[in-house]
C-alpha cells in the first residue's frame, strides 16, 4: 500500500485494536486512526505504579500458555520475560476457617486435585448423554456421587462441602460468571487452552506489551479521550466517498472506508442499539445478548509491614455456608465471595484478593477505605491474629463501573452456542446488500468475545485483531 487509501478507523486501543493497527501498518496502510475513549491504551490491560509497586496489574495478569502464544512470543522477542528458566519456589498456601482454625494443607491439596479432575471433565464437555446443562450442575453431581463417601464422618463431609464452595468461587472468577450453574457444559469443550505454562507472569508488567504495540504505530495515530457515539455505516448516498462515518462524543467526525470495532462485549450489550446506524442485523444482536460477560475485580492492601511472620503464597478462606444461598445478600455479604489473600510477588507487605460475580459489582459501590477495613477484619478473624495492623493503602479495581468496559470477560451461558462468537465476528455488510459502491467489510469486529476457541484471553484478543487486519489486507491485494 502506497497511495494513502483506504481510510481505516479502529474503535478501541486495547490489545485487539493495537494488534489490528500494527498489522495494517506493517502491510503499508498509511491512513489508520485509533479512537480510544479512555486516556490510555491497553483496555483491560492496565499496569500502574501504586502502593509502592512499579508494575501493579489492575487488569490482565498472566500470559496463558507459552507454546504457540503470539503474545508470549512478542514478549520474549522484546525481552520482557526475564529468565524464563528461573522458577521461583513459592511458599505454601495456608487454609483457614471463619472460626480461625487452620486446616491441614495435605487434606486440602489432595481434595483440591480431585475437584480439578472433575472440572477437567466439565471443560471437556462432560458426559456424551447431555444429561447436564451447566458446569455447576455437573460438578455438584460428581461431588455428591464420587467425592462424598458413605464412610465419611460428619466432620469430613462438612470440610468437603466448605472446600467445594471455595473451589467454585475460584471457578466463577476463571469463567467470568456469577455462578457455574450459568455456564454451558456442552460448549466448554470448544474452548482451547494453549500448551505450556498456564500462568506466565510478565516481570515488567503487561503494560510493557502494550507499550511495544503502541510504539509500532506512527506518531499521533492513536487519539485518546475520543469516545465514539455513533458508527454510521451503509450510508444511502451513492456519491459519498466514504461509506462509514464515525461520530464522537466531543463532536468530531471521522470518515472511513472501513471501521474495526474492538469495544468489549459488555459495552456492546449496553450500547449496541444506539451505537450503530442502521442497527445491527438481528443475528448479531442475538449473539451479543446470548453471550455472557461477567465481572472480576481485584482488591489490593498495603500494610506497614508484612502482616504475618510466616511466609505464605496465599491465605485461603473457607467461609461458612449457612447464609451462602440466601438471595438478596450479595450487597451485605459481598466479602464472602473472596477466596483468599495472595502475597504480591516480591512485596510481602502487599496482599491482594480476587472477587467475581455480583459481589464484585457490589464491592464497586463502596469506598476503597471501607473495603480495606472489611478485608483487614476478615484477615484477623480467619487467621486468629487480632494484631494484624490496619492497611495503610487500599486500591480496588472497578471494571464493571468503567463505562467503556462494563465488566471483565466473556463466557458462554446455558442456552448459548460458543459459535455466537463467530457470528459476532462477521463483518458488515455480510451479504452485499448495501447502498454504496464499496459494499463489503465496512464494519469489522475484533476482541476476545469474537474468537470462539480463545474467548476471555489476551492472546485471543491479539489474534482477533490480526484476523480483521488480514481481511482488509487481502481485500486490497485482490483489488490491486
Amino acid at each position: 500500500m502506497t497511495t494513502g487509501r483506504p481510510q481505516i478507523v479502529i474503535v478501541g486501543a486495547g490489545i485487539s485494536g493495537l494488534s489490528a493497527a500494527a498489522e495494517l501498518n506493517k502491510a503499508g496502510f498509511t491512513h489508520v486512526t485509533i479512537l480510544e475513549a479512555m486516556d490510555r491504551p491497553g483496555g483491560r490491560v492496565h499496569t500502574v505504579s501504586a502502593l509502592g509497586v512499579n508494575n501493579l496489574e489492575l487488569g490482565a495478569t498472566w500470559l496463558h500458555g507459552n507454546k504457540d502464544n503470539p503474545l508470549y512470543n512478542l514478549a520474549e522477542q522484546n525481552r520482557l520475560l526475564g529468565d524464563s528458566e528461573v522458577k521461583v519456589q513459592h511458599a505454601g498456601d495456608k487454609f483457614y476457617t471463619e472460626q480461625g482454625d487452620q486446616v491441614d494443607p495435605d487434606f486440602v491439596l489432595d481434595f483440591w486435585s480431585k475437584l480439578d479432575d472433575i472440572t477437567d471433565q466439565a471443560y471437556k464437555g462432560g458426559p456424551n448423554d447431555k444429561s447436564f446443562k451447566s458446569v455447576g450442575e455437573f460438578v455438584d453431581h460428581k461431588f455428591t456421587t464420587e467425592l462424598l463417601s458413605p464412610v465419611d464422618s460428619d466432620g469430613i463431609r462438612h470440610w468437603k462441602k466448605l472446600m467445594l464452595a471455595w473451589y467454585k468461587k475460584f471457578a466463577t472468577i476463571d469463567n467470568g460468571c456469577n455462578s457455574l450453574c450459568d455456564i454451558s457444559l456442552s460448549e466448554m469443550s470448544k474452548y482451547k487452552e494453549l500448551e505450556g505454562e498456564a500462568n506466565v507472569p510478565i516481570p515488567k508488567g503487561y503494560g510493557a506489551i502494550v507499550e511495544v504495540l503502541v510504539r509500532s504505530h506512527p506518531y499521533n495515530n492513536i487519539q485518546y479521550k475520543k469516545a465514539v457515539k455513533v458508527v454510521q455505516w451503509s450510508r444511502k448516498s451513492d456519491d459519498e466517498e466514504y461509506p462509514v462515518c464515525v461520530h464522537c462524543e466531543d463532536g468530531s467526525t471521522y470518515f472511513a472506508n472501513h471501521v474495526i470495532i474492538t469495544v468489549s462485549l459488555g459495552y456492546l450489550k449496553l450500547n449496541h442499539s444506539t451505537f450503530f446506524e442502521p442497527p445491527l442485523p438481528q443475528q448479531k444482536v442475538d449473539a451479543i445478548t446470548s453471550l455472557g460477560f461477567g465481572t472480576v475485580n481485584k482488591i489490593f492492601l498495603r500494610f506497614p509491614s508484612p502482616p504475618m511472620e510466616d511466609s505464605f503464597s496465599c491465605i485461603q478462606l473457607f467461609w461458612n455456608q449457612d447464609k451462602e444461598d440466601v438471595e438478596g445478600l450479595e450487597e451485605q455479604m459481598w466479602f464472602k465471595q473472596i477466596t483468599g489473600f495472595h502475597m504480591l510477588e516480591g512485596c510481602p507487605e502487599v496482599l491482594y484478593a480476587w472477587i467475581g460475580g455480583k459481589a464484585a459489582e457490589c464491592m464497586e459501590c463502596l469506598p476503597d477505605a471501607e473495603v480495606g477495613k472489611v478485608c483487614t477484619q476478615k484477615l484477623r478473624q480467619f487467621t486468629g491474629r487480632p494484631d494484624i495492623p490496619d492497611a495503610v493503602d487500599v486500591l480496588c479495581t472497578r471494571w464493571y463501573s468503567n463505562p467503556y468496559i462494563c465488566g471483565a470477560y466473556t463466557n458462554v451461558p446455558v442456552g448459548c452456542r460458543a459459535e455466537a462468537s463467530d457470528v459476532l465476528a462477521e463483518s458488515l455488510p455480510g451479504d452485499g446488500n448495501c447502498h454504496v459502491k464499496e459494499k463489503n467489510l465496512q464494519v469489522l469486529f475484533a476482541g476476545e468475545a469474537t474468537i470462539t476457541p480463545y474467548i476471555t484471553t489476551t492472546h485471543g484478543a491479539f489474534v482477533s485483531g490480526k484476523r480483521e487486519a488480514s481481511r482488509l489486507i487481502n481485500l486490497y491485494k485482490c483489488k490491486n
